[in-house]
């Protein structure tokens, strides 16, 4: 049986999208964005606009949740996480820094790079948000399973990050 950091592993490693949660005077509010993998979280793209982007800039937190929305109840499973959350300066030196730090699951070639960091930069209201894990957990299935309550374990956000940068 997989550990709780496996199960995570296995999990953001096989899913592209996070639902991202963020407050703002307004409210709580969550939008799905097509997540990257970096090595202490993630990276999504988003509008300098979006109001998640405007909630972090003001916080500088957010919150995640990656899931497989088709399973079935006796084998749900995913990771919530706790995010420091910042947007990435627009310059092209920083939107390299970045899409070059990613994991080798979604690392591409020097040439598909550059035209990364050119279309990125060439888009004004576009940006880079970062997302660095403070806090991770997966979905106690045991709870689930004897108790029929949805509970959760707190995860080694380091072993998970380490074996996410393991994979091949």
């Amino acid at each position: 049986m997989p550990s709780p950091e496996q199960r995570v592993t296995a999990i953001l490693a096989a899913h592209r999208y996070v639902v991202l949660g963020t407050a703002d005077a307004d409210g709580p509010w969550t939008a799905a964005a097509h997540y990257r993998l970096l090595p202490h979280g993630m990276y999504v793209e988003s509008d300098l606009e979006s109001r998640h982007a405007r909630a972090i800039a003001v916080s500088g937190s957010a919150s995640g949740v990656v899931f497989d929305s088709s399973a079935a109840l006796s084998d749900a499973d995913g990771v919530q996480l706790s995010f420091r959350a910042r947007q990435a300066d627009a310059d092209p030196a920083a939107v390299r820094e970045v899409l070059a730090a990613r994991l080798a699951r979604d690392a591409v070639t020097a040439a598909a790079l550059d035209d990364e960091v050119a279309a990125i930069v060439a888009t004004p209201r576009k940006r880079l948000y970062v997302f660095d894990v403070e806090r991770a957990y997966v979905f106690d299935r045991d709870a689930w399973r004897s108790r029929g309550t949805d509970a959760r374990l707190e995860v080694d956000v380091a072993a998970v990050w380490a074996g996410l940068a393991g994979e091949r």
